[in-house]
């Protein structure tokens, strides 16, 4: 993984006055414009009045420790922003609708009540449902959306039915499959990890994203020298895992890649595969990355590896945010959504401000795609038609211009950043029951 651009140069030749910064640059374009132009909210926005922007948050439920985490990274740069003077005069305010299950119904219901009967200027949210059944309505109201479902079905339905006006913050799901897979080869051609043997155990869910990241891995396997000896599909949240662990105990295998998200379900995972552990890696996909896992987990989590495609970067801009949020909140932010939630909030901020009008959302969708924004989670460059984030390094060579493809393992009840460069932190280690 090469070093382009390193991210201490990007940031020393952007420079900002906050955490997050932006440059205006480049080009974009509508394939087709929302519905709507919201010319009734105008009286609100500017001349020292309030803006409002809406969280399409799980406040409640099984996702709800995402959810708190989303909302204080929205609120963080709520406040930032306000302390600067706001966006064209106008304070932010945030207004937050509970998507709790995020059923397709709780975000049409949302969306509609935030942007039609909160006259938000915009939304945000972490997650979408599963069937994008919400887009045609969020695309109808017109209001820009920013995203971080990290799924490469969001993206197939935008670029399909050429949506404008609904971002992806992120790089796609794809990504984790082959990714990790690629660092498992470089630590058994190094010498650093010689494997029981060739064969992976894939657990994943009946959602989407789950399967769509088993899919990849068992697409990859055989490029990588590996063989599936055994594909579960369990029904999230789920806390029993006596009967998936005692398929892996009867046959072993090299690697086990857990695709479920849900931070109980991988702790519950991890307690239960460490009271009688195989020789095997354990990846767990992006869900440890929220702050409630290690509390969960424990000395467990120790050897734990994960991934994520849009994550907290540890640099000296990551670190600061990560030191007012734990100031604010009274505890360490999750390495993932509460840092994109933050910059989603900064580049709307910046495509207003270029506009000069928050509800022209076509224009203000229009800019977002001619920005590069340098944020807390990395470099944002949309691709147009997509309207998602690139990756680094498979999308774009160049570190400051994509999101990094973050591996970490957990040691010492830390989590350690081991790819890719320039980030890394640290060095993989066995873990300690191999």
């Amino acid at each position: 993984m090469s070093k382009r651009v390193s991210r201490r140069d990007f940031v020393r030749g952007v420079g900002a006055a906050t955490v997050g910064g932006a440059i205006v640059g480049g080009a974009g374009g509508f394939v087709v414009a929302p519905a709507t132009r919201e010319d009734t909210f105008r009286s609100s926005a500017g001349g020292g009045g309030t803006l409002r922007i809406g969280g399409l948050v799980p406040v409640t439920g099984a996702y709800s420790a995402d959810g708190q985490e989303m909302r204080r990274g929205q609120e963080m740069a709520i406040a930032e922003i306000n302390a600067g003077g706001g966006v064209l005069g106008s304070k932010l305010e945030l207004v937050v609708a509970d998507v709790a299950d995020i059923a397709p119904e709780k975000f049409i219901n949302g969306a509609r009540k935030l942007a039609q009967g909160d006259r938000t200027a915009a939304l945000f949210g972490g997650y979408t449902s599963s069937t994008q059944a919400e887009f045609p309505a969020i695309a109808q109201i017109g209001t820009p959306f920013f995203h971080a479902n990290t799924l490469q079905a969001d993206v197939d339905a935008v670029k399909k039915a050429g949506y404008t006006n609904i971002f992806e913050t992120d790089p796609t799901e794809r990504w984790y499959g082959p990714g990790f897979l690629s660092l498992a080869k470089n630590w058994i051609d190094s010498g650093v990890w010689k494997p029981k043997n060739r064969t992976i155990a894939v657990i994943t869910t009946t959602d989407p994203y789950s399967t769509s990241i088993s899919d990849s891995v068992r697409k990859s396997a055989k490029e990588h020298g590996w063989d599936i000896s055994l594909y579960e599909q369990v029904t999230a949240p789920l806390a029993d895992w006596g009967p998936t662990l005692a398929k892996i105990r009867a046959n072993p295998p090299g690697l086990i890649f857990h695709a479920d998200y849900i931070t109980g379900d991988l702790a519950s995972f991890t307690k239960q595969f460490r009271s009688s552990p195989t020789p095997s890696l354990l990846f767990e996909q992006y869900g440890p990355s929220v702050p409630e896992y290690l509390d969960l987990t424990g000395d467990a989590a120790n050897g734990v590896l994960w991934s994520t495609v849009i994550g907290t970067i540890p640099d000296e801009r990551g670190k600061a945010f990560m030191k007012q949020y734990r100031e604010k909140y009274g505890a360490a932010a999750g390495l993932s959504q509460a840092g994109a939630q933050y910059d989603a909030v900064h580049l709307w901020a910046t495509a207003v401000r270029q506009v000069n009008d928050p509800y022209d959302f076509r224009a203000v969708s229009q800019a977002v795609l001619g920005i590069t924004h340098r944020g807390v989670s990395g470099g944002y460059t949309f691709v147009e038609g997509e309207q998602s984030a690139r990756q680094y390094p498979d999308q774009t060579r160049d570190a400051g211009l994509g999101m990094a493809h973050q591996t970490y393992q957990i040691q010492d009840r830390k989590h350690v950043l081991i790819a890719p460069d320039p980030y890394i932190q640290g060095e993989f280690q066995l873990p300690p029951w191999l």
